[in-house]
């Protein structure tokens, strides 16, 4: 019985060198990092005809936001414990929760959150964030303690969880400028200038329900900040092993049976 193509002798003794190396090198190969952070922000609320909602129950036009979120190097992120009050809309409070990402094409993230309002649950919304600070804050490999602020991060090199300048890595991480800045600029109302997540223009907001057109604008950590609490790495799945171990013994067989 003649067998083509890998099961030649040639091909069969550079199959198995590439599985010797691969097996070689798997254990120190992670195939994603997941980050946690504990984070602060602002949402800008604009309803569908753009103009901005002045939140007074939170202290003004713009509402500040405190939580933590999850991020996969290979997916973006993967969940936030983010569940925001945007205000007492219509006599009843608006809640925001459980933001995850959709889709990430190179620094942009495309997330879905839900939105409640009396009696009205889980109302889907979508916001797109441009991640490029966080992305280029990554690429320095975080750490624990590490603090994104706007486009700077700092390491605590001394744990006292005071970032002097002595700590900081970078002053150009390369944060985008949210899009709520535009909007707040005609309302005199401060730009927060850089965030690692910065909402971008091409949030819709809500999809359906009540508020069907109403923006909300998440901008993590911009004039705020983002601090690393946990960094994990995600080994390759122990299939690739089996994989690789299970094809070695099929050209053991392949091998015996050629000949």
């Amino acid at each position: 019985m003649k067998v083509a193509g890998f099961f030649t002798k040639r091909g069969m003794a550079s199959l198995a060198m590439i599985f010797t190396v691969a097996g070689a090198s798997l254990p120190s190969v992670a195939s994603a990092s997941i980050i946690t952070f504990d984070f602060t922000g602002r949402l800008t609320v604009v309803d569908p005809y753009g103009n901005l909602f002045n939140n007074t129950n939170n202290g003004g036009w713009q509402t500040p936001i405190a939580a933590s979120l999850t991020y996969d190097t290979n997916i973006g992120v993967t969940s936030s414990t983010l569940n925001v009050s945007i205000g007492d809309w219509f006599g009843v409070p608006a809640y925001v929760h459980d933001i995850t990402a959709s889709s990430m094409t190179g620094n942009i993230i495309n997330a879905q959150y839900l939105g409640d309002w009396n009696g009205n649950n889980d109302m889907p919304a979508l916001v797109q964030w441009d991640a490029t600070g966080l992305i280029n804050a990554i690429g320095y490999g975080l750490q624990v303690g590490d603090k994104l602020s706007g486009n700077s991060l700092y390491r605590d090199y001394n744990n006292d969880h005071v970032y002097d300048p002595s700590e900081l890595l970078t002053s150009n991480l390369g944060s985008a400028t949210p899009y709520s800045d535009l909007i707040v600029s005609d309302y005199g109302i401060p730009p927060q200038v850089y965030a690692p997540l910065a909402a971008t223009s091409a949030s819709q907001g809500f999809t359906a329900g009540p508020f069907t057109g109403v923006v909300a604008y998440f901008d993590i950590g911009s004039g705020n900040s983002m601090y690393v609490t946990s960094v994990s790495a995600v080994p390759v799945p122990a299939a690739v092993w089996l994989f690789g171990s299970g094809l070695l013994g099929l050209i053991g067989v392949a091998r015996r049976k050629a000949s």
